[in-house]
């Protein structure tokens, strides 16, 4: 099989040979793999990458799996953990001590065939084409972000960034809340945006939108090494929630004075867990369907795998008019 693997001059492609399948655990090949905002940073060596396969956002059909499997397509909610700490009793298992992401504690899905536990395969809807079902992954990100921004449909909200993350987030606010605006710094995600319903800002017009619509709930999706937090805490309206979805690359500036004076609720966001409403990726699945025609829009560049380094490439430069970059093995 070929599996993808970070090297000293990028990504590449090796041939390895699948080794036995762990009890409990089912062989997927892979249908479609998204390329990932955290693996650019990889990609970029934002971080040193790690020595597993990336890919994170996949889905796949059972060739190997214990008696009973149903056949169809399935997505990975891709979290190995422990199941015996409190975390995972509560069902926060995206805080468990153990957890381990497939795609960086272990291999992931840019490869022809991926193991991972059975209980993390989701069986989605058949007639979902597979570059669609494989954004279920990202859609449970948002699902998660925005269960903790506790939207109302009084609430104003703001996203920073239109990003993959961003224009999900973005979807999800606009179905419970009164406003919502997303800044978009290229002119493919405004398209997107406005597409989808949202309001688009340019970072320029953001102080005065704030001023005039003071939104209580802020999500900032776009990490690395933005001033993004600052951005968000200036915008918040006082006593409202800042999210952050975003993965930063190091430590960044906050006025904590200004923190404490608004009184703002700041929260990270950690992909996804089980919460009061159930599984968040059991719903972002369940989500698919609604949602197939908007999600087909984000999903502007597919590959096969053994253009793996051309699709980086693509997904990296955002001149390319990219905004999800799915390999297909």
């Amino acid at each position: 099989m070929r599996r993808a693997h970070w090297g000293e001059r990028g990504i590449g492609l090796a041939e390895v040979k699948p080794g036995p399948l762990p009890r409990d655990w089912i062989r997927l090949r892979i249908a479609a793999c998204g390329i990932c905002g955290s693996d650019l940073h990889f990609y970029r060596r934002d971080f040193p990458p790690p020595a597993m396969a990336p890919g994170h956002e996949m889905v796949g059909y059972p060739i190997e799996a214990a008696p009973g499997l149903e056949d169809g397509l399935y997505a990975v909610e891709p979290l190995q953990r422990c199941g015996r700490c409190a975390f995972c009793a509560a069902g926060t298992y995206n805080r468990c001590p153990e957890l381990r992401l497939f795609g960086l504690a272990a291999h992931g899905g840019l490869a022809d065939f991926v193991d991972v536990p059975a209980y993390t395969a989701f069986r989605v809807d058949p007639e979902l084409p597979p570059v669609v079902a494989s954004l279920a992954e990202p859609l449970a990100v948002c699902v998660h972000a925005t269960e903790l921004a506790r939207l109302e449909p009084s609430s104003r909200v703001l996203v920073l960034g239109a990003g993959t993350i961003g224009l999900l987030s973005g979807i999800l606010a606009r179905d419970r809340a009164d406003r919502v605006a997303v800044t978009a710094r290229h002119a493919h995600q405004r398209e997107a945006a406005r597409h989808f319903g949202l309001e688009v800002l340019e970072e320029s017009e953001l102080p005065a939108w704030a001023a005039e619509h003071a939104p209580d709930v802020v999500l900032e999706t776009v990490g690395g090494r933005a001033d993004t937090l600052q951005q968000a805490l200036v915008s918040c309206q006082a006593g409202g929630r800042i999210v952050v979805v975003g993965v930063f690359g190091g430590n960044r500036e906050i006025n904590a004075l200004a923190l404490m004076m608004k009184e703002v609720t700041l929260l990270g966001s950690n992909m996804y867990a089980r919460g009061p409403r159930g599984s968040d990726f059991g719903t972002a699945v369940s989500l698919l369907p609604r949602l197939r025609e908007e999600l087909a829009l984000l999903q502007t560049h597919q590959y096969p795998l053994e253009e793996l380094g051309k699709a980086f490439e693509t997904a990296n430069d955002k001149r390319s008019g990219s905004i999800k970059v799915t390999l297909i093995p």
